[in-house]
């Protein structure tokens, strides 16, 4: 996940990091990805996420990568 003030600034970011990511042979969410253009406009002065789409897209993205987790993280002993 990435965020940007622009439109799609994050999107490179996170390009990079997945190229990384494969070099080193490690494990990486595939789908879904998530670019937070304009970020600034999905949060309160206070940082609080405002209700609306980018809310929503945010909990089906962490639900998704919850469930990615508990499929390729171990658990803790």
């Amino acid at each position: 996940m990435s965020q940007s003030p622009g439109a799609l600034g994050g999107f490179g970011a996170n390009h990079h990091l997945r190229q990384s990511l494969v070099f080193l042979d490690m494990p990486a969410m595939q789908q879904p990805e998530a670019y937070l253009g304009h970020s600034a406009a999905l949060f309160d002065d206070s940082g609080t996420l405002l209700d609306g789409s980018g809310k929503d897209f945010l909990d089906r993205f962490i639900t998704a990568f919850a469930a990615w987790v508990a499929v390729h993280v171990p658990a803790a002993a």
